[in-house]
């Protein structure tokens, strides 16, 4: 009896520990509602971010910057111009991971937003809100240069048979690559990673790799000289990007408004400036044929 005893309590106590390993990992932000700014007419919203080449990085001075960044700072001032009142923003988490980033965001309260490359789809809508999209994701089928150009998907098993995918969990492109799997190449090798830059490090260390990126991390390997091929075959642009906040939020009528005026957000020559300043041309060209 006092050994049964000794193990429950023992169980117990292991128990009561992960239960708070599992509460001091999670980070639940806060941020002032929309109703509390507009009553004491001043107040701070929260940012939550993953780090993505083009969208969400830091300058060389060590300031996050990039398309998100923009165009959540000119929400800023159209809050402030238009509602006449003293809204500011901080930044929260440390980037590094689009789950944890996406988890976080989920489970928070009030004025918090999730920046980064967040694609809009039906299943995620049930567990946070969505901005309007701001962006077209593109989606890309890369390998190391040395591999034979991959001309159609009904080939793939036969092109890439000694190829390993690469994949971050938890992501869309951890999907794609289960539906070439599924339809194309059934005995596909897949080793799953943590983060987009961890994928690509490790499919270009891997001369028998392959990954789905999305078009930032893309363009960023391209910058950097990595020795990687495109196979446009495979090039996916169907899916949209959109801020998250948490399903209690009363932010979202703002973001609407905002992406609406004067004939649109995503129309405006300041939105085209962003784009172009954080993409390139050869970025921006590259979004206009997805969103073809």
């Amino acid at each position: 009896m006092h050994l049964n005893y000794l193990n429950q309590k023992k169980t117990m106590l292991l128990f009561a520990l992960m239960q708070s390993i599992l509460v001091c990992s999670a980070q639940n932000y806060t941020g002032d509602t929309w109703s509390q700014v507009k009553a004491s007419g001043k107040g701070s919203v929260t940012m939550a971010y993953v780090e993505t080449p083009g969208f969400v990085y830091k300058d060389k001075a060590g300031k996050l910057t990039g398309i998100c960044v923009d165009i959540m700072n000119d929400f800023i001032k159209f809050v402030n111009d238009t509602r006449k009142v003293s809204l500011e923003s901080k930044f929260a988490g440390d980037g590094s991971n689009f789950k944890g980033m996406y988890d976080n965001v989920k489970t928070s309260t009030g004025g918090v937003f999730g920046l980064g490359n967040i694609t809009i789809t039906e299943d995620r809508k049930k567990e946070v809100k969505f901005s309007p999209p701001f962006i077209t994701n593109f989606a890309i089928l890369i390998t190391h240069n040395e591999v034979p150009t991959l001309t159609k998907l009904d080939d793939l098993s036969a092109t890439f048979t000694k190829l390993t995918a690469y994949t971050a969990k938890g992501t869309l492109n951890e999907k794609r690559i289960n539906e070439l799997k599924q339809k194309y190449f059934p005995e596909m090798k897949i080793t799953l990673t943590s983060t987009s830059p961890e994928t690509l490090s490790k499919m270009v260390a891997d001369p028998n790799g392959f990954a789905y990126l999305d078009l930032a991390f893309y363009l960023d390997a391209i910058q950097e000289h990595k020795s990687i091929k495109r196979h446009p075959v495979g090039d996916k642009g169907a899916e949209q990007f959109g801020f998250v906040m948490p399903l209690n939020s009363d932010w979202y009528p703002l973001l609407d408004e905002f992406f609406k005026a004067n004939g649109g957000y995503t129309n405006s020559t300041a939105y085209k400036a962003i784009l172009t300043k954080h993409l390139g041309e050869t970025g921006v060209k590259l979004l206009q044929s997805a969103s073809k």
